[in-house]
């Protein structure tokens, strides 16, 4: 029997049941702040992002801001993002450069984070600049991902992540081209937004337009330590929700498209894989919904100071053939094959025009749901408030969100433990 984290009192996961209060309030939020961020890995971006040296990307969470860059010898430091004279952030989205110069008083800093320049040193009695390099992250590069982590001895990723990397490598991320990357921000908890892609439950209400494409009944869920697995399998279902047999139409249409494009080497899967849809949860806010060459990969992040209020990350993934270029010529022909690639009108996402009828209208359709997903948050955030609403009831297709908010506590809770969330929430 699970021992709830009493310093959460009323406002812990019990079991099946979520008080509404985690997803608005001022005093959860900020518990998050000091109990989560700081004690997990940050998926800071992909390695792609910076293919030579001198090229940097940036991650920026509360008060964490990361700055990842490429080194001469290709491998991959992260440092905090705050030149360590008077505070000032660095840099800024992504970019290149053979240095990182400070805009406020020129302070210049090489690729691995040491202090290389200094103007008028002379007025800095007793200074050495080996004092003040930019202060290091933890960093790995697992499965073409950057994770920081800002604690001082993290749990190693290859521990961390357990038998998840060995789920990761199938899809051999590394070798996707990113052929759409967008930032949302929505009026909804983080969490709210998380959620809704932890669960297929909502499809007949939300994504009618879905049923004939996955086999809701027929879902299954894997556990790994703080992450998980949603498999769904893809065909009819009848009125009733019972699973049908792998429908050997889609599976046929498959291998045919398959064929066309021999050079993305999908032997090292099995047959369910290339036409189920495998949905990941990668604690604590990131999830990848994939399919055989490619993925829709989104991170959810809270906002500075408003707890209803998010940012979502979306990148689209593709494999391309060992032998091609990532050109938009390329990117659009692997697109098309997709099974779950997006289109539609979320903030730009248009589907390719050379789509062909295989993915046609897959794309639309996956389009089409983001569209109804993010229309739908910003009124469920608001019902959270409800006077008449008690705690929320979740059922066995939500599984993944007991799982989860039950690994969030046991962060909340803290080796440190203490009444401080208790006494918080008094009254």
């Amino acid at each position: 029997m699970r021992i709830l984290p009493s310093a959460l009192g009323e406002d812990a996961a019990r079991g099946g049941f979520l008080p509404p209060r985690r997803f608005h309030a001022q005093e959860f939020f900020e518990f998050e702040n000091e109990r989560l961020w700081p004690h997990v890995w940050h998926m800071v971006g992909r390695a792609a992002e910076i293919p030579d040296p001198g090229d940097w990307v940036t991650y920026d969470l509360h008060d964490l801001s990361v700055v990842a860059i490429r080194q001469a010898d290709h491998s991959v430091r992260a440092f905090h993002n705050v030149c360590p004279h008077r505070g000032n952030r660095l840099v800024e989205g992504r970019g290149h450069a053979d240095r990182l110069l400070c805009g406020f008083h020129h302070w210049a800093f090489g690729l691995d984070g040491k202090l290389t320049s200094v103007p008028e040193r002379d007025d800095l009695p007793s200074f050495s600049k080996g004092d003040y390099g930019l202060p290091p992250l933890h960093v790995e590069v697992v499965s073409g991902f950057i994770f920081a982590h800002p604690g001082e001895e993290p749990e190693p990723i290859a521990s961390w992540l357990g038998d998840l990397k060995l789920e990761l490598d199938l899809y051999r991320f590394e070798e996707m081209a990113c052929f759409l990357r967008r930032n949302l921000e929505l009026q909804c908890n983080w969490k709210t937004c998380l959620d809704a892609f932890q669960e297929v439950y909502h499809v007949r209400g939300v994504h009618p337009q879905l049923l004939p494409g996955l086999k809701i009944a027929r879902s299954t869920f894997t556990f790994f330590g703080a992450h998980s697995m949603m498999m769904n399998p893809n065909g009819e279902e009848s009125a009733r929700g019972t699973g049908t047999e792998d429908d050997p139409d889609l599976l046929l249409a498959f291998r045919s498209a398959k064929a066309e494009l021999g050079a993305i080497d999908v032997s090292h899967l099995e047959e369910s894989r290339l036409t189920a849809n495998y949905q990941y949860h990668l604690f604590p806010n990131i999830t990848f919904n994939t399919h055989a060459t490619g993925c829709q990969m989104f991170r959810f992040l809270p906002h500075a100071s408003d707890p209803e209020r998010c940012a979502v990350d979306i990148w689209l993934l593709e494999r391309i053939c060992a032998d091609a270029e990532p050109t938009a010529e390329a990117e659009s022909v692997h697109v098309d094959l997709a099974q779950t690639t997006f289109g539609g009108s979320v903030d730009g996402f248009v589907p390719p025009a050379s789509a062909r009828s295989f993915g046609t209208d897959l794309i639309e359709i996956y389009g089409l749901a983001l569209d109804q997903d993010f229309g739908l948050l910003p009124n469920l955030q608001r019902g959270l408030h409800s006077p008449g609403l008690g705690d929320l009831v979740l059922s066995s297709q939500e599984q993944r969100i007991v799982h989860w908010n039950s690994m969030l506590d046991s962060f909340l809770e803290g080796p440190a433990f203490d009444d401080t969330w208790r006494s918080r929430c008094a009254g």
